[in-house]
């Protein structure tokens, strides 16, 4: 085990984290920036959010300009998103890390008391003691209690989904709010059949109606297919498919996809 002390420890390499760690560290304060993911260097934006899902977006967008197939086109923006965000990432950290006084630890941090962070690594232990600890750790995606719905292969969160390869012929989204609008958006228009299942009667029931009305009419224009009042019960699934079993007023139904 190694004992680190500093005058500064923040833990998550997101905005703010990544902001403040230069801002304290040019200061001449010895800071530690603990991250959990080397794939976060710079946050949520660039590597599993805002950026990489606009890059997509743009591509699908220019889908009709592609000569190639619905699977290799869709393949290439991928790799293209891949090699962008990892450009990205490595910039935030050297940034970060260029900073004479300021060191980046990987690993899970833990506190052992107000002032004292564990930081785990595998068999890497490291105890940073700092006078002052900024909590920057951000959130993660949320997964329904439903029985069988564990992401894998088959099944994703809003940031696996975007490192997939494998063109989706068919794409069953929870939830109409924002972020399941623009990822519906982007695969109808990479050629895979989007159905949207919502326990609610509309979709983005944060926006007024008559906007909500809008949005819906261009998605239907789009072939994005919606099933309202669905609550999802159960999923399965196999080789070819996943099986998501749902009622609507108390009726038994299921989709594959």
């Amino acid at each position: 085990m190694s004992n680190k002390k500093a005058e500064n420890l923040i833990i998550g390499f997101g905005k703010a984290g990544k902001t403040l760690a230069n801002y304290l560290g040019n200061k001449g304060e010895k800071t530690v920036l603990v991250e959990k993911s080397p794939l976060m260097y710079g946050g949520t934006c660039i590597n599993v959010g805002c950026i990489p899902s606009k890059f997509l977006a743009t591509a699908a967008d220019r889908r009709g300009f592609s000569g190639q197939s619905d699977a290799e086109y869709y393949k290439n923006a991928v790799l293209q998103k891949k090699a962008l965000i990892a450009k990205l990432n490595k910039a935030n950290y050297d940034k970060v890390a260029s900073n004479e006084n300021v060191e980046v630890l990987d690993g899970l941090a833990s506190f052992k008391d107000e002032h004292t962070v564990q930081v785990t690594n595998g068999s890497e232990v490291s105890e940073v003691y700092a006078e002052r600890i900024f909590v920057n750790t951000g959130a993660r995606p949320f997964i329904p209690p439903v029985p069988g719905l564990e992401v894998g292969k088959r099944i994703h969160t809003s940031e696996t989904l975007m490192n997939l390869e494998e063109f989706p012929k068919s794409l069953a989204i929870l939830g109409s709010g924002f972020i399941g609008l623009e990822f519906a958006a982007s695969y109808a228009k990479f050629g895979t059949k989007v159905t949207i299942i919502d326990q609610g009667d509309r979709i983005l029931p944060r926006e007024d109606e008559d906007v909500a009305k809008e949005v819906f009419a261009s998605y239907q224009g789009l072939g994005v297919d919606f099933l309202f009042g669905a609550a999802l019960t159960q999923v399965s699934q196999d080789e070819n498919a996943v099986h998501l079993s749902y009622t609507v007023n108390g009726e038994k139904k299921e989709l594959s996809v």
